[in-house]
């Protein structure tokens, strides 16, 4: 028999590289502009995504996961000869996999699947999904996978610069005199995702990219260097440039870190729009 297999949702923001050599099984979200849907990540890049958004006059349709799909994933894991499951998912508080798993994995009983709630998205889930893969090739059982990828979970850290704010008020995500007000003054509201709930959450704002870049920095060294390793991923919404120069930056910072460049996959940039930058990162 193989070992437990892995499941995620194209949400994990997993770099390509990762995903080909790796054994880990992707769910795409549907994404749907006007009549034309699309699955993430198969016939629709992060980039495409971010050009359709503003050309579009109507914001998208974003649709997670059916049960049916992670019943197809799950059988064929069972099939393949897998000795179960465990799916690590988007957080619930910003889009709702999770039932349609529970769901699936009841339905393919006594094949075990332990579905989990990642309170978190993008990188942060994914660099949970590469702990869980980790302890999976390690030849670890279920519940020792699932307790690898929870116990990363309260060190993973996001901050993002939204950089769109006439996106939030279409998406009514900010209201429109806050808006005003935060355009007048030049402020970009800084977001992370909370790790109680889940929810993207607004934590700070600055006036400038150079301010931000700043911000982030001073997160990354607040981490104790003997928690471990670094990992951080810059992650951008069809923002190329200055996730370039952010990157360069961390690299000649934190010389010993593990670095990945990511466009921000659109089941989160949904949320924030075009121009978000930010990071993921922990240490260990």
């Amino acid at each position: 028999m193989k070992k437990i297999g892995i499941v995620t949702d194209s949400a994990a923001n997993l770099p390509a590289e990762i995903v080909e050599h790796g054994d880990i099984k992707i769910i795409p979200m549907r994404i749907s502009f006007a009549r034309r849907t699309y699955l993430d990540g198969v016939d629709l890049t992060a980039g495409d995504f971010y050009d359709k958004i503003q050309e579009s006059e109507h914001l998208p349709v974003i649709e997670p996961p059916t049960s049916g799909e992670f019943c197809e994933i799950f059988e064929s894991m069972k099939e393949e000869g897998y000795e179960g499951a465990v799916c690590i998912l988007m957080s619930n508080n910003i889009f709702p996999s999770f039932n349609a798993a529970c769901e699936a994995r009841n339905l393919v009983r006594p094949f075990p699947v332990v579905v989990v709630d990642s309170h978190t998205a993008s990188m942060n889930q994914g660099f949970m999904v590469l702990e869980a893969m980790k302890a999976a090739d390690a030849g670890l059982s279920i519940p020792e996978v699932v307790e690898s990828a929870w116990k990363l979970r309260p060190g993973l850290h996001f901050y993002g610069m939204v950089g769109m704010l006439h996106y939030l008020v279409r998406a009514r995500r900010l209201g429109k005199f806050s808006a005003f007000l935060r355009a007048l003054f030049n402020y970009k509201p800084v977001v992370t995702i909370d790790g109680d709930d889940g929810r993207i959450k607004p934590v700070t704002r600055v006036k400038s990219r150079d301010q931000c870049f700043r911000f982030f920095i001073q997160e990354i060294e607040k981490l104790p260097a003997a928690d471990g390793k670094l990992h951080v991923a810059v992650l951008h919404a069809d923002e190329t440039a200055a996730a370039q120069e952010l990157f360069g930056l961390l690299k000649e910072r934190f010389k010993d870190g593990e670095l990945y460049l990511l466009e921000l996959t659109p089941a989160v940039g949904f949320h924030t729009g075009p121009g978000l930058i930010g990071v993921s990162f922990y240490r260990g």
